[in-house]
């Protein structure tokens, strides 16, 4: 008997927990990304790359039980950054990528009309192609650079936001922070890397 009981009131327990079923859904998801380059060297660096700021874009899908979501997305990212001596000289790199994030997000309060959200993960990465654009006294140069990088990129991801609930479409707002792990040259001498990072500020309409 309270082996039984015991049973019961976890039983119970559990069900004031999960939810009585999953929740998916597919959405899009748009925004501002601000990125830029990392780099090291054994050799002191004389400059450093300001932000390059591009829109992002794509799809999510989301699937969970309440507290707890996996979102794996597609997005359209551009990463790189800008090296500007003045208003008419500067240099810039634009890598662009098929980025697919994976995330495990943690919905603070999972129902009501406002809810608050942290998401955390890794991301993989496919360049589609590179420029390099030099511009000397307001004269532009573009240049096709993707042959020089790797074409994959890898790195994790933190984030938070808010979701609303509007009937049977759902709103988000989030920003997040991506850190890159990979060395982006090709055959770098000893201690030299590239790597990415990037602020986005993103919206999403879940259906």
């Amino acid at each position: 008997m309270k082996k039984l009981i015991i049973a019961i009131v976890a039983a119970i327990c559990l069900t004031a927990l999960v939810p009585q079923s999953l929740s998916a859904g597919v959405g899009l998801k748009f925004g501002y990304s601000s990125s830029t380059l990392a780099l090291a060297s054994t050799e002191p660096i004389p400059f450093s790359f300001g932000a390059l700021s591009y829109f992002a874009g794509g799809i999510y899908f989301e699937g969970g039980l309440g507290f707890i979501s996996v979102q794996p997305e597609i997005l359209y990212v551009r990463m790189g950054g800008v090296y500007e001596v003045d208003e008419a000289n500067s240099l810039e790199f634009r890598h662009t990528y098929i980025q697919v994030p994976v995330l495990l997000k943690l919905n603070i309060i999972p129902a009501g009309p406002i809810r608050p959200f942290l998401c955390g993960g890794g991301y993989g990465a496919y360049l589609l192609k590179s420029q390099g654009i030099l511009e000397i006294d307001g004269v532009p140069s573009t240049e096709d650079l993707t042959s020089d990088y790797e074409r994959f990129d890898y790195g994790v991801i933190g984030g938070a936001g808010l979701a609303f609930k509007l009937g049977v479409i759902g709103l988000s707002i989030e920003g997040r922070y991506n850190y890159g792990l990979a060395n982006l040259l090709k055959d770098p001498a000893a201690g030299d890397s590239m790597k990415n990072e990037s602020w986005m500020a993103l919206v999403g309409v879940k259906f």
